[in-house]
């Protein structure tokens, strides 16, 4: 009996899968999702707007003006992971830069592991333009694997986990064109 009951659950759990994966396209219209996160990653950096160091504003300002700017162009999808990128910039800004202790064997291999798929990840990505993407937004991404880099060699991980995660949102935004900032607005608030 177990024989048969083995390709009728695997029909049943693929069967649900499917169902699953179908639904999710009627929840949210084309471009929706996007316009969502958007919407969502701009409200969560205004919340932390007081919060943020000095010195990470500038950074995170040039490119909130950057997702706005690819709002009006109707490129919903580039200015949400624009804002990811800078969500992850403000919350590495705001990590320890010290050393994380009490992090035992199994979840340093998984943090490791976890970068490093990360890391390789927004590098494959970036090499992968076909254009080049605007200066501004290139020292960004590269300052962003470089506090990456420094937070883990500290063991900051932490830290170094949200700066190889906003590096590897502005990958994902390498790909629009044209890259080029708005002039720079690093005085003005994160809120218009």
């Amino acid at each position: 009996m177990p024989a048969k009951k083995a390709p009728q659950k695997a029909a049943k759990k693929a069967a649900k899968k499917a169902a699953k994966k179908s639904a999710k396209h009627h929840h949210e219209p084309h471009g929706g999702k996007d316009l969502r996160r958007a919407y969502e990653h701009l409200g969560r950096l205004e919340a932390m707007q007081s919060s943020l160091p000095d010195a990470a504003v500038p950074e995170i300002q040039s490119l909130i003006e950057l997702a706005r700017h690819r709002l009006t162009a109707d490129d919903a999808r580039i200015s949400a992971e624009i804002l990811r990128a800078c969500e992850h910039l403000a919350f590495g800004a705001l990590a320890p830069s010290s050393k994380d202790t009490g992090v035992g064997e199994t979840l340093h291999d998984a943090i490791i592991e976890h970068y490093n798929h990360t890391l390789e990840h927004a590098v494959d990505r970036w090499d992968e333009h076909e254009d080049e993407p605007g200066r501004e937004i290139a020292n960004i991404y590269e300052r962003a694997i470089q506090k990456a880099e420094a937070a883990f060699s500290k063991g900051a991980f932490r830290r170094a986990l949200e700066f190889v995660r906003a590096a590897e949102a502005l990958s994902h935004a390498g790909n629009a064109a044209p890259l080029s900032l708005p002039a720079p607005a690093a005085t003005k608030k994160l809120k218009n």
